[in-house]
C-alpha cells in the first residue's frame, strides 16, 4: 500500500527552484555562445560541468521521490500535461537527445559522427529492453497502465486531498519492479547526456545543452499557457458566459 499521507510538496518546492536555475543556465549558455572565444574553453568546460551537476541534482531528488511513491512519479503533477505527453517511462525519450544533437551540431568530425551513431545504436537496444520489461510487468499482474495509477495519485495531490490508498493498488512486488525499471530508465537518460557531452567539444556542448534546456522550457511554458486557458474556459462555463 502507499504511504498514508503522500506529500509531493517538498519535491514540488525543489522542482520550482530547480526550474529557476534551469532558466539561469540557459541564459548563461546563450551568452557564452554569443561571445565564444577558443581561449575561454576552460571557463566553458566549467559552465558545462555546472549544468551537468544541475541535471544530476534533479535525478538525485527524483530518486528519493521514486522511493516514496513510484506511481506518482509516473504521472507527476509538477509537470504540465503537455510535458507529460513527451514522457517515456517518466522522463525524456532517449531518441530526443539524439534528435537535438543532430539539430544543434553541424560540424561533427568523422570520429564524433561514428561515436554518436554507436551510442545511438546501444541506447536504442537498451531502451527497447526497458520498454519490453515495462510491458511484461504490466501483463504479469494484469495492471492498468502505470501512468493511470500516477494520475489517480496526482489528482488527489492537486486537489489537496489526503491520499489514503489507491484504488486496486497492485501488489508490493509490482511497486518494487516499477521502482527498479524507472531507476534503470533514469540511469540510461543520465548516461546518454554524459556520453554525448564526452563526445562533443565545449563549443558543441554549449549548443546542444542550450537547445535542450530551451526546448524543455518552451514546452513547459506552452503547457502552462494551455492550463491557464483551460481554467479560464472552465470558469466561464461555470459562470454561464
Amino acid at each position: 500500500m502507499g504511504d498514508s499521507s503522500i506529500d509531493a510538496g517538498p519535491f514540488e518546492a525543489f522542482f520550482d527552484g530547480w526550474i529557476v536555475r534551469h532558466e539561469n543556465f540557459v541564459d548563461e549558455l546563450l551568452r557564452a555562445q554569443q561571445s565564444y572565444d577558443e581561449s575561454w574553453e576552460d571557463a566553458i568546460r566549467g559552465l558545462i560541468s555546472r549544468v551537468l551537476a544541475h541535471l544530476q541534482e534533479y535525478y538525485q531528488e527524483k530518486s528519493r521521490m521514486i522511493q516514496r511513491d513510484v506511481f506518482l512519479v509516473f504521472s507527476p503533477p509538477w509537470f504540465t500535461a503537455l510535458e507529460r505527453t513527451f514522457f517515456w517511462i517518466a522522463g525524456f525519450r532517449p531518441q530526443l537527445a539524439f534528435s537535438l544533437v543532430m539539430r544543434s551540431v553541424n560540424d561533427f568530425t568523422e570520429d564524433q559522427s561514428q561515436r554518436i551513431q554507436r551510442l545511438r545504436h546501444d541506447v536504442e537496444m537498451e531502451a527497447e529492453m526497458l520498454a519490453e520489461e515495462l510491458a511484461r510487468v504490466q501483463e504479469s499482474v494484469a495492471a492498468p497502465p502505470v501512468a493511470e495509477l500516477g494520475r489517480q495519485v496526482g489528482r488527489r495531490v492537486v486537489n489537496g486531498g489526503e491520499i489514503r490508498h489507491l484504488d486496486a493498488m497492485p501488489p508490493e512486488q509490482l511497486r518494487s519492479k516499477m521502482e527498479n525499471l524507472l531507476i534503470d530508465a533514469d540511469s540510461l537518460r543520465r548516461r546518454i547526456v554524459q556520453e554525448v557531452v564526452n563526445i562533443l567539444s565545449p563549443a558543441q556542448n554549449m549548443r546542444f545543452l542550450g537547445d535542450a534546456i530551451q526546448l524543455h522550457l518552451r514546452i513547459r511554458e506552452l503547457g502552462r499557457q494551455r492550463e491557464v486557458e483551460a481554467e479560464l474556459l472552465h470558469q466561464q462555463q461555470i459562470n454561464g458566459w
